[in-house]
Protein backbone atom coordinates (compact mmCIF):
# COMPACT_ATOMS: atom_id res chain seq x y z
CA UNK A 1 0.00 0.00 0.00
CA UNK A 2 2.87 2.34 0.98
CA UNK A 3 3.96 1.55 -2.72
CA UNK A 4 1.32 2.65 -4.41
CA UNK A 5 0.67 5.90 -2.28
CA UNK A 6 3.98 7.08 -3.60
CA UNK A 7 3.36 6.27 -7.09
CA UNK A 8 -0.08 8.22 -6.53
CA UNK A 9 1.95 11.07 -5.09
CA UNK A 10 4.41 11.23 -7.77
CA UNK A 11 2.20 11.70 -10.29
CA UNK A 12 0.63 15.01 -9.06
CA UNK A 13 4.06 17.02 -8.28
CA UNK A 14 4.38 20.11 -10.73
CA UNK A 15 6.85 20.13 -13.10
CA UNK A 16 7.76 20.21 -17.05
CA UNK A 17 5.57 18.66 -19.76
CA UNK A 18 8.44 15.99 -20.09
CA UNK A 19 8.97 15.55 -16.37
CA UNK A 20 5.38 14.47 -16.11
CA UNK A 21 5.54 11.87 -18.81
CA UNK A 22 8.44 10.76 -16.85
CA UNK A 23 7.00 10.65 -13.56
CA UNK A 24 3.99 8.29 -14.90
CA UNK A 25 6.76 6.03 -16.45
CA UNK A 26 8.29 5.71 -13.06
CA UNK A 27 5.28 5.32 -10.84
CA UNK A 28 4.25 2.45 -13.25
CA UNK A 29 7.69 0.82 -12.95
CA UNK A 30 7.57 1.25 -9.35
CA UNK A 31 4.20 -0.88 -8.79
CA UNK A 32 4.82 -3.12 -11.83
CA UNK A 33 8.13 -4.25 -13.13
CA UNK A 34 9.33 -3.84 -16.94
CA UNK A 35 11.98 -3.61 -18.91
CA UNK A 36 9.98 -1.07 -21.08
CA UNK A 37 7.68 1.94 -20.60
CA UNK A 38 5.95 4.70 -23.01
CA UNK A 39 4.05 7.72 -22.03
CA UNK A 40 1.52 9.45 -24.85
CA UNK A 41 0.32 12.95 -23.22
CA UNK A 42 -1.56 15.23 -25.11
CA UNK A 43 -5.40 16.56 -24.97
CA UNK A 44 -5.41 16.54 -29.14
CA UNK A 45 -5.16 12.75 -30.35
CA UNK A 46 -3.32 14.38 -33.61
CA UNK A 47 -0.50 15.89 -31.49
CA UNK A 48 -0.40 13.26 -28.21
CA UNK A 49 1.55 10.95 -30.57
CA UNK A 50 4.60 13.69 -30.93
CA UNK A 51 4.82 14.38 -27.18
CA UNK A 52 5.94 10.86 -26.24
CA UNK A 53 8.22 9.51 -23.77
CA UNK A 54 9.88 6.23 -24.16
CA UNK A 55 12.55 3.96 -22.07
CA UNK A 56 13.90 0.67 -22.47
CA UNK A 57 15.69 -1.17 -20.28
CA UNK A 58 16.04 1.96 -18.32
CA UNK A 59 17.12 4.48 -20.85
CA UNK A 60 15.14 7.13 -23.09
CA UNK A 61 14.41 5.80 -26.98
CA UNK A 62 12.81 7.92 -29.22
CA UNK A 63 9.63 7.02 -30.39
CA UNK A 64 10.03 5.51 -33.89
CA UNK A 65 6.94 7.21 -35.78
CA UNK A 66 6.02 7.25 -39.93
CA UNK A 67 7.03 9.79 -42.12
CA UNK A 68 3.71 10.95 -42.07
CA UNK A 69 1.30 12.57 -39.02
CA UNK A 70 -0.06 9.92 -36.93
CA UNK A 71 -2.56 9.86 -34.78
CA UNK A 72 -2.33 8.03 -30.85
CA UNK A 73 -5.88 6.42 -31.88
CA UNK A 74 -4.30 5.14 -35.12
CA UNK A 75 -0.98 4.21 -33.74
CA UNK A 76 -2.53 2.09 -31.32
CA UNK A 77 -5.49 1.01 -33.05
CA UNK A 78 -8.48 2.25 -30.83
CA UNK A 79 -11.51 4.32 -30.79
CA UNK A 80 -11.32 6.93 -28.93
CA UNK A 81 -14.97 7.62 -28.33
CA UNK A 82 -15.39 4.49 -27.06
CA UNK A 83 -12.11 4.12 -24.71
CA UNK A 84 -13.30 7.80 -23.03
CA UNK A 85 -17.02 6.20 -22.32
CA UNK A 86 -15.32 3.14 -20.64
CA UNK A 87 -15.67 2.88 -16.79
CA UNK A 88 -11.64 1.96 -16.42
CA UNK A 89 -8.60 2.64 -17.70
CA UNK A 90 -6.18 -0.14 -17.19
CA UNK A 91 -5.91 -3.14 -20.23
CA UNK A 92 -4.15 -5.71 -20.91
CA UNK A 93 -3.23 -5.68 -24.66
CA UNK A 94 -5.03 -9.21 -25.14
CA UNK A 95 -8.06 -7.56 -24.27
CA UNK A 96 -7.77 -5.26 -26.81
CA UNK A 97 -5.97 -6.82 -29.91
CA UNK A 98 -5.36 -10.44 -31.16
CA UNK A 99 -1.54 -10.83 -30.70
CA UNK A 100 -1.59 -10.94 -34.19
CA UNK A 101 -2.90 -7.87 -35.02
CA UNK A 102 -1.31 -5.97 -32.11
CA UNK A 103 1.97 -6.22 -33.47
CA UNK A 104 0.70 -4.73 -37.28
CA UNK A 105 0.16 -1.78 -35.64
CA UNK A 106 2.38 1.47 -36.36
CA UNK A 107 3.11 2.21 -32.66
CA UNK A 108 3.85 -1.68 -31.52
CA UNK A 109 5.19 -2.31 -35.47
CA UNK A 110 8.15 0.32 -35.25
CA UNK A 111 9.05 0.27 -31.46
CA UNK A 112 8.11 -3.09 -29.84
CA UNK A 113 9.13 -5.83 -32.06
CA UNK A 114 12.42 -4.12 -32.58
CA UNK A 115 12.78 -4.15 -28.68
CA UNK A 116 11.64 -7.25 -28.45
CA UNK A 117 8.41 -6.94 -26.53
CA UNK A 118 5.96 -9.36 -26.31
CA UNK A 119 3.34 -8.13 -23.61
CA UNK A 120 2.11 -4.94 -22.97
CA UNK A 121 0.17 -3.01 -20.28
CA UNK A 122 -1.86 0.31 -21.03
CA UNK A 123 -3.66 3.02 -19.46
CA UNK A 124 -5.38 5.32 -21.20
CA UNK A 125 -5.76 9.02 -19.16
CA UNK A 126 -9.31 10.03 -19.87
CA UNK A 127 -12.15 11.72 -17.83
CA UNK A 128 -15.57 13.25 -18.83
CA UNK A 129 -15.03 11.97 -22.38
CA UNK A 130 -11.65 13.67 -23.18
CA UNK A 131 -8.32 11.94 -23.60
CA UNK A 132 -5.46 13.23 -22.64
CA UNK A 133 -2.81 10.51 -23.24
CA UNK A 134 -1.61 6.82 -23.09
CA UNK A 135 1.02 5.06 -20.67
CA UNK A 136 1.81 1.60 -20.93
CA UNK A 137 4.86 -0.90 -19.73
CA UNK A 138 6.10 -3.66 -22.11
CA UNK A 139 7.62 -7.07 -21.46
CA UNK A 140 9.82 -9.51 -22.74
CA UNK A 141 9.05 -13.05 -22.89
CA UNK A 142 11.58 -13.84 -20.30
CA UNK A 143 9.82 -11.49 -17.87
CA UNK A 144 6.47 -13.54 -17.99
CA UNK A 145 3.02 -11.88 -19.10
CA UNK A 146 1.21 -8.88 -16.46
CA UNK A 147 -1.37 -10.07 -14.38
CA UNK A 148 -5.03 -8.82 -13.50
CA UNK A 149 -3.18 -8.00 -10.10
CA UNK A 150 -0.85 -5.61 -11.93
CA UNK A 151 -3.69 -4.36 -14.32
CA UNK A 152 -5.68 -3.82 -10.71
CA UNK A 153 -2.53 -1.80 -9.51
CA UNK A 154 -2.70 0.41 -12.74
CA UNK A 155 -6.48 1.26 -12.14
CA UNK A 156 -5.39 2.36 -8.87
CA UNK A 157 -2.68 4.99 -9.82
CA UNK A 158 -5.09 6.03 -12.67
CA UNK A 159 -7.41 8.77 -11.34
CA UNK A 160 -3.66 10.48 -9.97
CA UNK A 161 -2.28 10.31 -13.14
CA UNK A 162 -5.49 12.07 -14.31
CA UNK A 163 -5.59 14.88 -12.13
CA UNK A 164 -1.78 15.32 -13.07
CA UNK A 165 -1.95 15.80 -16.65
CA UNK A 166 -5.20 18.19 -15.91
CA UNK A 167 -2.97 20.54 -13.63
CA UNK A 168 -0.37 19.58 -16.13
CA UNK A 169 -2.33 20.71 -19.51
CA UNK A 170 -3.86 24.06 -17.01
CA UNK A 171 -0.21 25.18 -16.37
CA UNK A 172 0.71 24.71 -19.71
CA UNK A 173 -2.32 26.57 -21.14
CA UNK A 174 -1.40 29.63 -18.76
CA UNK A 175 2.46 29.67 -19.89
CA UNK A 176 1.39 29.33 -23.33
CA UNK A 177 -0.70 32.07 -23.49
CA UNK A 178 1.38 34.51 -21.32
CA UNK A 179 3.99 33.92 -23.64
CA UNK A 180 1.52 34.82 -26.73
CA UNK A 181 0.77 37.79 -24.74
CA UNK A 182 4.28 38.81 -24.96
CA UNK A 183 4.77 38.49 -28.33
CA UNK A 184 1.77 40.15 -29.20
CA UNK A 185 0.91 42.53 -26.42
CA UNK A 186 -2.74 41.49 -26.66
CA UNK A 187 -4.38 38.12 -27.08
CA UNK A 188 -7.49 38.35 -29.04
CA UNK A 189 -9.87 36.18 -31.74
CA UNK A 190 -7.78 33.05 -32.49
CA UNK A 191 -4.20 32.68 -31.82
CA UNK A 192 -1.79 30.13 -33.16
CA UNK A 193 1.41 29.26 -32.50
CA UNK A 194 3.31 28.17 -35.46
CA UNK A 195 6.74 25.69 -35.50
CA UNK A 196 8.41 27.16 -38.29
CA UNK A 197 11.11 24.52 -38.68
CA UNK A 198 8.26 21.65 -38.18
CA UNK A 199 5.84 23.43 -40.58
CA UNK A 200 3.21 22.51 -38.12
CA UNK A 201 0.40 24.60 -35.24
CA UNK A 202 1.93 23.59 -31.99
CA UNK A 203 -0.83 25.42 -29.89
CA UNK A 204 -3.85 27.18 -30.51
CA UNK A 205 -6.84 29.33 -28.37
CA UNK A 206 -9.72 30.60 -28.86
CA UNK A 207 -10.93 32.51 -25.37
CA UNK A 208 -14.40 33.14 -26.90
CA UNK A 209 -15.43 29.95 -28.33
CA UNK A 210 -12.60 27.38 -27.81
CA UNK A 211 -10.92 25.37 -30.57
CA UNK A 212 -11.65 22.30 -31.66
CA UNK A 213 -8.51 20.74 -33.33
CA UNK A 214 -9.49 18.78 -36.36
CA UNK A 215 -12.38 21.22 -37.22
CA UNK A 216 -10.40 24.53 -36.50
CA UNK A 217 -6.76 24.22 -37.02
CA UNK A 218 -6.12 20.98 -39.03
CA UNK A 219 -8.29 21.95 -42.58
CA UNK A 220 -6.04 25.66 -42.50
CA UNK A 221 -2.53 24.46 -40.94
CA UNK A 222 -0.78 24.90 -44.57
CA UNK A 223 -2.37 28.00 -45.25
CA UNK A 224 -1.15 29.05 -41.75
CA UNK A 225 1.91 28.23 -42.02
CA UNK A 226 2.36 29.63 -45.58
CA UNK A 227 0.76 33.10 -44.22
CA UNK A 228 3.50 33.48 -41.85
CA UNK A 229 6.54 33.21 -43.66
CA UNK A 230 5.36 35.54 -46.30
CA UNK A 231 4.11 37.67 -43.78
CA UNK A 232 7.60 37.03 -41.82
CA UNK A 233 9.87 37.92 -45.07
CA UNK A 234 7.90 41.24 -46.40
CA UNK A 235 8.29 43.11 -42.83
CA UNK A 236 12.14 41.89 -43.44
CA UNK A 237 11.95 43.15 -46.26
CA UNK A 238 10.29 46.46 -45.36
CA UNK A 239 7.47 45.22 -48.06
CA UNK A 240 3.89 46.08 -47.89
CA UNK A 241 2.64 42.75 -46.35
CA UNK A 242 0.88 40.35 -48.18
CA UNK A 243 -3.07 40.10 -48.39
CA UNK A 244 -4.10 37.75 -45.53
CA UNK A 245 -5.96 34.66 -46.53
CA UNK A 246 -9.20 33.88 -46.38
CA UNK A 247 -9.57 31.47 -43.68
CA UNK A 248 -13.06 30.64 -42.01
CA UNK A 249 -12.04 31.87 -38.78
CA UNK A 250 -10.91 35.69 -40.16
CA UNK A 251 -8.25 36.76 -40.99
CA UNK A 252 -4.41 36.93 -40.46
CA UNK A 253 -3.73 40.15 -38.47
CA UNK A 254 -0.44 40.14 -36.77
CA UNK A 255 2.23 37.83 -36.62
CA UNK A 256 5.53 38.00 -33.99
CA UNK A 257 8.13 35.86 -33.69
CA UNK A 258 8.74 34.00 -30.96
CA UNK A 259 12.24 31.93 -30.68
CA UNK A 260 13.84 30.14 -28.25
CA UNK A 261 10.77 30.18 -25.92
CA UNK A 262 11.19 26.55 -23.71
CA UNK A 263 7.61 26.90 -23.39
CA UNK A 264 6.84 26.27 -26.90
CA UNK A 265 10.16 23.98 -27.13
CA UNK A 266 12.77 26.10 -27.75
CA UNK A 267 12.33 26.07 -31.75
CA UNK A 268 11.60 28.88 -34.10
CA UNK A 269 8.24 29.41 -33.55
CA UNK A 270 5.79 32.57 -34.51
CA UNK A 271 2.53 33.35 -32.95
CA UNK A 272 -0.37 34.41 -35.05
CA UNK A 273 -3.72 36.48 -34.58
CA UNK A 274 -6.70 35.63 -36.88
CA UNK A 275 -9.57 38.61 -36.59
CA UNK A 276 -13.74 37.12 -37.36
CA UNK A 277 -14.82 37.75 -40.51
CA UNK A 278 -16.10 41.47 -39.42
CA UNK A 279 -12.49 42.67 -40.47
CA UNK A 280 -12.20 40.35 -43.51
CA UNK A 281 -15.87 42.15 -44.82
CA UNK A 282 -14.34 45.67 -44.19
CA UNK A 283 -11.56 44.83 -46.69
CA UNK A 284 -13.55 43.52 -49.56
CA UNK A 285 -14.82 46.59 -50.22
CA UNK A 286 -11.39 48.02 -51.33
CA UNK A 287 -9.70 48.32 -54.42
CA UNK A 288 -5.76 46.59 -54.45
CA UNK A 289 -4.11 49.18 -54.12
CA UNK A 290 -6.75 50.69 -50.89
CA UNK A 291 -6.04 47.16 -49.37
CA UNK A 292 -2.70 47.89 -49.82
CA UNK A 293 -2.40 51.11 -47.98
CA UNK A 294 -5.04 49.77 -45.41
CA UNK A 295 -2.32 47.40 -44.67
CA UNK A 296 0.79 49.36 -44.58
CA UNK A 297 -1.92 51.47 -41.68
CA UNK A 298 -2.55 48.69 -39.96
CA UNK A 299 1.20 47.42 -39.54
CA UNK A 300 1.99 50.93 -38.21
CA UNK A 301 3.28 52.94 -40.36
CA UNK A 302 3.21 56.54 -40.92
CA UNK A 303 1.42 58.16 -43.92
CA UNK A 304 4.55 59.31 -45.12
CA UNK A 305 6.21 55.70 -44.44
CA UNK A 306 3.43 53.99 -46.40
CA UNK A 307 3.97 56.73 -49.10
CA UNK A 308 7.81 55.40 -49.21
CA UNK A 309 7.17 51.97 -49.69
CA UNK A 310 4.31 52.24 -51.85
CA UNK A 311 6.04 54.09 -54.05
CA UNK A 312 3.47 56.83 -54.48
CA UNK A 313 3.57 60.80 -53.45
CA UNK A 314 2.46 61.90 -49.99
CA UNK A 315 -0.20 63.43 -51.21
CA UNK A 316 -1.77 60.57 -53.31
CA UNK A 317 -1.35 58.68 -49.97
CA UNK A 318 -3.45 61.30 -48.18
CA UNK A 319 -6.45 60.93 -51.11
CA UNK A 320 -6.28 56.99 -50.56
CA UNK A 321 -6.54 57.63 -46.54
CA UNK A 322 -9.58 60.08 -46.96
CA UNK A 323 -11.11 57.61 -49.49
CA UNK A 324 -10.51 54.52 -46.68
CA UNK A 325 -12.21 56.91 -44.28
CA UNK A 326 -15.27 57.75 -46.43
CA UNK A 327 -15.53 53.59 -47.25
CA UNK A 328 -14.99 52.33 -43.74
CA UNK A 329 -16.83 55.31 -41.79
CA UNK A 330 -14.04 56.25 -40.06
CA UNK A 331 -13.28 59.33 -37.93
CA UNK A 332 -9.46 59.34 -37.82
CA UNK A 333 -6.91 57.09 -38.19
CA UNK A 334 -7.03 54.90 -34.83
CA UNK A 335 -10.76 54.77 -35.99
CA UNK A 336 -9.73 53.44 -39.39
CA UNK A 337 -7.53 51.09 -37.74
CA UNK A 338 -9.85 49.70 -35.16
CA UNK A 339 -12.89 48.94 -38.23
CA UNK A 340 -10.30 47.40 -40.69
CA UNK A 341 -8.27 45.06 -38.47
CA UNK A 342 -6.70 45.38 -34.20
CA UNK A 343 -3.47 46.43 -34.96
CA UNK A 344 -0.23 44.64 -34.32
CA UNK A 345 1.43 46.19 -30.73
CA UNK A 346 4.04 48.74 -31.56
CA UNK A 347 6.75 46.51 -29.73
CA UNK A 348 5.71 43.67 -32.30
CA UNK A 349 5.11 45.62 -35.55
CA UNK A 350 8.42 47.51 -35.93
CA UNK A 351 10.03 46.91 -39.01
CA UNK A 352 13.96 46.04 -39.18
CA UNK A 353 14.37 48.34 -41.71
CA UNK A 354 14.57 52.00 -40.52
CA UNK A 355 11.13 53.74 -42.46
CA UNK A 356 12.29 57.17 -43.67
CA UNK A 357 11.69 59.85 -41.62
CA UNK A 358 8.12 61.65 -41.48
CA UNK A 359 6.97 64.95 -43.19
CA UNK A 360 5.70 68.18 -42.21
CA UNK A 361 3.09 68.38 -44.60
CA UNK A 362 1.34 65.48 -41.83
CA UNK A 363 1.19 68.37 -39.16
CA UNK A 364 -2.17 69.15 -38.33
CA UNK A 365 -3.67 66.20 -40.58
CA UNK A 366 -4.17 62.70 -38.76
CA UNK A 367 -4.53 61.10 -42.52
CA UNK A 368 -0.59 61.19 -42.64
CA UNK A 369 -0.29 61.12 -38.98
Amino acid sequence: MHRLQSAQLQVVLPGSSASFRRRVIDAMGDLVGASGAFCFFGKEDTRAYVDASRLVDGRARRVRAPPERTRLSAAFGFASRSVVTAPRRAYVSTELWPEGERLTLPYFRDNSAADGFVHALLLFLHEGGVLFGLAGLERRAAEGPFTEDHKSLLEELGPFVVAGARAQLQYEELSREAAALRALSKVSGVVFVVDRDARRVVWAADREHGVEWEEDVEPIEAQLVDAVERWIEARARGEALPTPPRLPLGSVVAVARVEGDPVFGGGRCAVVRIEGPEAARAMEGLSKREREIARLLVAGYSGVNVAAIAGLSENTVRTYVRRLYAKVGANNRADLVRKLMTPQEAASSSSPIAPPPDSSLADGDDTLD
